[in-house]
């Protein structure tokens, strides 16, 4: 596939945008947006909105109603700010999306992770693959095109977006709910891999507390231990995972040698359990935390009763005086067919990075997103997904990179989808 005059000579400004590309990268990585708590959104607004202006948007801040952020269940602080962008003269729209949340930042990170540091061709920190990263790669893009005489094919419609990470009410659904999305989305997260996602999991967070009674360690008889409790009911909810983790999908998963099988599967996973305070005190309380993913031949209803049922089972067996459930729905399940959007993107792609047709593989994740809110909202079935990163770039890990060269590569593939 070749391209034309004036895209080459888009591509000879690419690559000469190494000082832009990294002084946007420090911008937007270098503002502390992890959530939970998820302060500084409008901090990275203030710093996002000028730039837009500059290139000619007029930009419009959107908050999210406080009382649908006070429905999760997570300790978050300060307004959630989305930023959404427009510019065009009555073309077809096309909503082109990123989220401004990072995750929070674990042991073992060599590099700052709000440094935006690079080293041996790699530009490190948080977010700089998911999905901060993107932010910069299109402002850029737009910059280069602007640069070029390049006209856009569609009207320019960007939402930087909240809370994607912990779900519940990301702003990206706000946002559809009040028609701000349009025309059809791009969002900017994934990588330079030639992959097509068609599907995503859902994920429902579950809370299980056994209730019993504090006493002395020493006279363990005169209370009822939260821990001993909880014992009948995580037998049930492990048989449970048995079953539910031998359900498999008719979307070909992520390869790798490692997973259960060749298609998407749930996951039922024990993630977190606390009870007590001191080894001479029988804990009164015992709480689980599961992480239930569901896929797309699935539903919340049918996911959430049979986790009530082996709870219901497993207290039958238990003396505890009392146990609660409370259930979190992260993001639905997501299933995409392949359509002329996701066909361009990936036509982009392959320019770009010289793959072939026949090395594209479509395949769903087990990781969630609030493109599925999106899909829940406006029914959208081909959203093609693209960004600077790759599988290799630790994502949610230490030392979150992207190459230079992808971040080069994303802003090309933006600007041969966005405008031939």
């Amino acid at each position: 596939m070749d391209i034309n005059e004036q895209e080459q000579k888009a591509w000879e400004i690419v690559d000469r945008k190494d000082d832009q590309i990294l002084a946007r990268f420090k911008t937007v990585i270098g503002v502390n947006t992890v959530v939970p708590p998820g302060l500084n959104y409008d901090t990275l607004v203030d710093l996002l909105e000028p730039e837009f202006k500059r290139l000619g948007f007029e930009t419009e801040r959107v908050i999210v109603p406080e009382e649908r952020i006070a429905e999760i269940p997570l300790p978050l602080q300060g307004p959630r700010v989305n930023l959404v962008a427009r510019r065009g003269n009555g073309k077809e729209p096309v909503t082109i999306y990123a989220h401004m949340d990072v995750v929070p930042i674990e042991e073992g990170w060599q590099h700052d992770p709000f440094g935006a540091e690079l080293d041996d061709g790699k530009i490190y920190g948080r977010g700089t693959a998911d999905m901060k990263g993107s932010i910069a790669s299109l402002l850029t893009a737009i910059e280069v095109m602007d640069e070029a005489g390049i006209e856009p094919n569609y009207d320019l419609i960007v939402c930087l977006c909240t809370d994607e990470e912990i779900g519940g009410y990301p702003g990206i659904w706000h946002l559809a709910k009040e028609g701000y999305v349009q025309g059809h989305m791009l969002c900017m997260e994934g990588g330079q891999d030639p992959e097509i996602g068609l599907a995503s999991a859902g994920s429902v967070d579950v809370t299980v507390t056994t209730i019993g009674k504090s006493c002395h360690s020493g006279s363990n008889y005169l209370g009822v231990n939260g821990i001993d409790a909880m014992l009948p009911i995580l037998n049930e909810l492990a048989e449970l995972k048995k079953a539910v983790e031998s359900r498999e999908s008719t979307v070909l998963g992520v390869p790798n040698e490692k997973a259960p099988s060749k298609y998407m599967t749930p996951m039922f996973n024990f993630a977190i359990i606390n009870a007590g305070v001191k080894s001479n005190i029988v804990p009164a309380t015992c709480t689980l935390l599961i992480n239930r993913r569901y896929i797309p031949e699935e539903n919340y209803e049918d996911v959430t009763n049979e986790i009530k049922e082996a709870v219901e089972r497993g207290k039958k067996k238990s003396n505890a005086l009392d146990v609660t459930i409370d259930f979190f729905h992260v993001y639905p399940a997501m299933k995409m067919e392949e359509g002329p959007h996701m066909h361009k993107m990936m036509e982009a792609v392959q320019l770009v990075q010289g793959y072939r047709a026949d090395q594209f593989v479509g395949s769903g994740s087990s990781g969630s997103t609030d493109m599925a809110n999106v899909q829940q909202e406006l029914g959208w079935t081909d959203i093609p997904f693209c960004g600077p990163g790759r599988e290799e770039s630790r994502a949610h890990g230490a030392d979150e990179f992207v190459y230079l060269n992808d971040v080069k590569a994303h802003m090309k593939e933006l600007i041969h989808y966005l405008a031939f």
